[in-house]
């Protein structure tokens, strides 16, 4: 999530997944067999009572050439203070391979759960500032 832990009330917090494709490899009554994973939808329940099914895992505010909480397919925007829980389950579909054959979609999808992730939203208070903070933590404004 970007901010990394952390969340503004009535900004928007980014989130996004890092989900590869999974091959497995085995042998299946003396033949080659693989089974392919493939992640195709992420479920995210963000802590406050709403949720987010989507066709994509995300992306950083960096990749997607945006500015930090600027409004992304996969943000949202917390609207009260406090600490949160945030749950994703990614849905799995998958296809198999079996004696050098093609691939066979299998029928149906498994959800996997991700890490949760706890995070606190809080306000945020700017001033504009002529010096560094951090070579004079007690200034005017810091």
């Amino acid at each position: 999530m970007q901010p990394n832990g952390w969340m503004v009330v009535g900004l928007n917090t980014n989130f996004y997944a890092t989900v590869p494709s999974e091959l497995e490899h085995g042998e299946l009554l003396g033949q080659p067999a693989q089974v392919r994973f493939f992640p195709v939808a992420w479920h995210w329940t963000y802590g406050d009572g709403a949720q987010a099914t989507l066709g994509m895992p995300g992306a950083t505010w960096a990749a997607q050439g945006l500015r930090d909480f600027d409004a992304t397919p996969t943000s949202h925007l917390y609207q009260a203070k406090g600490l949160y829980s945030i749950d994703l389950d990614i849905q799995f579909g998958a296809e198999y391979q079996y004696a050098g054959s093609g691939w066979t979609p299998v029928v149906g999808t498994i959800d996997v759960p991700a890490n949760r992730l706890r995070a606190v939203a809080g306000d945020a208070k700017t001033v504009l500032v002529n010096h560094d903070c951090l070579v004079n933590p007690k200034g005017p404004g810091c």
